[in-house]
């Protein structure tokens, strides 16, 4: 079973040049660079990041299938907008998703699986870290927990689910001029594997609930 949950940690694969530049938008994005009217053309980012047109095209399009950008024909991409209804559709789906896959998991969940959660809550501490990399441990712990249900289909709707709450966070931060970091509460994780330690499902449950 190790080798099953070892493939299903986030990132699942080597990390492209496409995926970089994705990555780098996304970063771009939230951290408070960019406003609800920005648009993103092929080719100022082609200037900007010093690569090909295919690829950054390619990072737009996979940017557009996620819902994270919307493309405007002979215009550019604008940033897609997610209302207060497909937010709280997002937040259950996430909800049923992950407390699920975590009753389904806990009594599978032994020593190997609480070294794998605790070495990635040790590499997640420490200062000076940006809200971009808090984001993405954010990712890859609740990535990793949800894969101990060997449901791979579950992580690859988690990963959709949290960039699509990464926009909401975004959208709020222009909204009410909040920072992104009062959206990430990562004290939540510990608590979730001190409870998955200690053997109580229940807790863990709702410590997860209240993540």
């Amino acid at each position: 079973m190790d080798n099953v949950m070892q493939e299903m940690v986030l990132p699942t694969r080597k990390e492209t040049l496409v995926d970089q530049i994705h990555d780098r938008i996304l970063e771009i994005i939230i951290q408070e660079d960019v406003s609800e009217k920005s648009v993103f053309t092929e080719g100022k980012l082609v200037q900007q990041f010093q690569v090909s047109k295919a690829t950054v095209r390619e990072a737009l399009v996979r940017l557009c299938n996620e819902n994270i950008l919307r493309s405007i024909p002979r215009f550019g991409y604008v940033i897609a907008y997610m209302g207060p209804k497909e937010l709280h559709d997002l937040e259950e789906l996430r909800r049923l998703l992950e407390l699920t896959s975590l009753r389904e998991a806990a009594p599978r969940i032994g020593r190997s699986e609480l070294d794998q959660l605790r070495s990635m809550l040790s590499h997640s501490s420490g200062s000076n870290k940006t809200v971009w990399d808090i984001w993405k441990k954010n990712m890859e712990f609740h990535g990793l927990l949800i894969s101990f249900s060997g449901n791979r289909v579950f992580v690859e709707f988690l990963q959709d689910a949290m960039r699509r709450q990464m926009l909401y966070f975004g959208q709020s931060r222009w909204q009410e001029n909040r920072s992104f970091a009062d959206f990430l509460h990562t004290e939540q994780h510990e608590k979730i594997y001190a409870s998955l330690e200690s053997g109580d499902t229940e807790q863990a449950l709702a410590c997860l609930a209240g993540d």
